[in-house]
């Protein structure tokens, strides 16, 4: 059973989509009026009234921002360092690898038409999965047949 036929009503956003699906009216216009109330329903930005701050708590909010902004802008930049040191080490690593052997060396930049990497393999992230770690978890374990002698 619907929405509608329960409550016998629909939302506002509903009522636009259906506004919306019906043919629109030929006008002088060139944009079609239908995909832009779809867009705006689908992709609409929760608007927010923004509290209007005075004083102290004006002055809090701010520092409370400013710091948020300076941890971000220390993260990116720890980031970015962390980045162009693995660069260097890996072109130190590439220029040694040239100096050793030519032939490794041009094996290594060859790109390879298979893909080796698992494509099912979970995206690494830096927070912790909410399953945490299976403690009591143990490998399965191979059965190898007896040998008649």
């Amino acid at each position: 059973m619907s929405l509608f036929a329960r409550t016998g009503r629909l939302s506002l956003s509903r009522q636009q989509l259906l506004r919306a699906a019906a043919p629109a009216p030929v006008t002088g216009g060139s944009g079609d009026q239908r995909l832009e109330i779809i867009r705006r329903v689908l992709f609409e930005q929760p608007t927010r009234e923004t509290p209007n701050l005075e004083g102290e708590a004006l002055q809090q909010h701010e520092t409370i921002e400013r710091a948020w902004k300076l941890h971000q802008n220390q993260e990116r930049e720890r980031r970015n360092r962390e980045l162009e040191k693995k660069f260097r080490k890996m072109s130190a690593a590439m220029n040694e690898l040239e100096k050793t052997s030519d032939r490794l060396f041009k094996a290594a930049i060859v790109k390879s038409r298979h893909i080796t990497f698992p494509r099912e393999m979970k995206i690494p992230t830096e927070t912790p999965s909410p399953q945490g770690w299976n403690h009591d978890y143990t490998p399965p374990v191979e059965v190898v047949p007896a040998k008649n002698s």
